[in-house]
């Protein structure tokens, strides 16, 4: 899997040095191409994950950058109020990860996200603490995490 993803790098730069500029249009450009051809010699590989996981990562990263959007105006809209009233707490997040790499994604991810830090993982695992701004509902808080952030990272782990 991971040296498919590699190969695909590696077809990007050689489009880059073909075209003589390595910007990174020609690099997207090239890594584009790369996985069309990766797909045409799909049964020189033998698999079809490395395209599902790539999609998946894509999808990941819009919901990033949707979530980021949506904290940054909902910090800016507390900053702003005439009487700003922030309900802001530690949450006990529990964890359906197990593996320390996707840990740390979703904690690096929420810390990301303005509005939201993550604080400490529990010695056992098992619950991530959040330390969350403005906190309407909690069991919502928890929901759009594990719907979001957690769903999209258990589907690259399979």
């Amino acid at each position: 899997m991971i040296q498919h993803f590699f190969l695909n790098l590696l077809l990007a730069v050689v489009w880059c040095l073909l075209q003589n500029q390595l910007t990174l249009q020609q690099f997207v450009i090239g890594y584009l191409i790369g996985a069309g051809i990766m797909l045409f010699f799909i049964r020189v590989f033998h698999e079809e994950l490395y395209f599902h996981k790539v999609l998946i990562g894509a999808r990941l990263l819009a919901f990033f950058l949707k979530e980021l959007l949506l904290a940054n105006l909902a910090v800016v809209k507390q900053v702003l109020a005439v009487r700003p009233n922030p309900r802001s707490g530690i949450i006990a997040y529990p964890l359906e990860l197990r593996s320390d790499i996707l840990i740390t994604l979703l904690a690096n991810m929420i810390t990301l996200t303005p509005g939201t830090l993550s604080v400490e993982v529990s010695p056992d695992r098992r619950f991530l603490f959040i330390h969350v701004l403005n906190i309407a509902d909690l069991e919502e808080e928890k929901r759009k995490i594990k719907n979001g952030f957690e769903r999209y990272l258990q589907l690259l782990a399979q």
